[in-house]
């Protein structure tokens, strides 16, 4: 009886153990479905966001065009060039020529005349150079005269607009002290106008 008795309680102990045993393989299996079904979600949404989305495309025309700076001169009796006659200059005498320049290009322009000459033709050394001076501005105000031994490399006119034609004059003295030997003198040459993007 004593024996049965203990055989008993064993089974009574293995029965417990078995339903803790099955209690923690249960947990396990809860826990195992648990994480699978988070990394199952956690793969949907993936799918979701990295999937294919409905669009839409139009065209848009891109033109680039640069701009342009484009000159025009003129004078008094010519269209398209300049050409600036001084004749029978005297001594202690002024003259001025006007001449034009338009900007017919698309952007501001800078306005310049070159000064690229300073000597006679044929040149004479005989020839005090400070006795000869010239200068070009605008058609309003005085126009400040320099030796032509000491002048810049160019004249700035200022800006010139697109569209926009502006008169300039270009003044020549002959200095009153000059002697005899200028007598009959020719002194010239070809100088630029240039338009320079402002």
């Amino acid at each position: 009886m004593y024996l049965s008795i203990r055989s008993t309680r064993r089974s009574s102990l293995l029965q417990k153990g078995d339903i803790m045993s099955s209690r923690f393989s249960t947990g396990s299996k809860i826990a195992s479905v648990l994480g699978v079904g988070f990394v199952a979600l956690v793969a949907i949404s993936s799918v979701t966001a990295s999937g294919a989305l409905f669009s839409d495309t139009e065209s848009a025309r891109v033109d680039i065009n640069t701009s342009t700076v484009v000159l025009s001169v003129s004078d008094n009796n010519t269209v398209g060039a300049i050409d600036l006659d001084f004749n029978n200059l005297a001594p202690g005498q002024v003259i001025g020529e006007t001449f034009y320049i338009k900007n017919d290009g698309s952007i501001p322009a800078v306005a310049s005349i070159g000064t690229g000459f300073t000597n006679s033709t044929p040149a004479n050394p005989a020839l005090n150079y400070n006795e000869l001076r010239v200068g070009v501005g605008t058609t309003s105000g005085q126009i400040a005269l320099t030796s032509v031994t000491n002048l810049p490399a160019s004249f700035n006119l200022g800006v010139i607009q697109p569209g926009e034609t502006k008169a300039f004059v270009f003044d020549v003295k002959l200095g009153g002290t000059a002697g005899n030997e200028w007598q009959g003198q020719t002194f010239g040459g070809n100088i630029p106008v240039t338009l320079t993007q402002q």
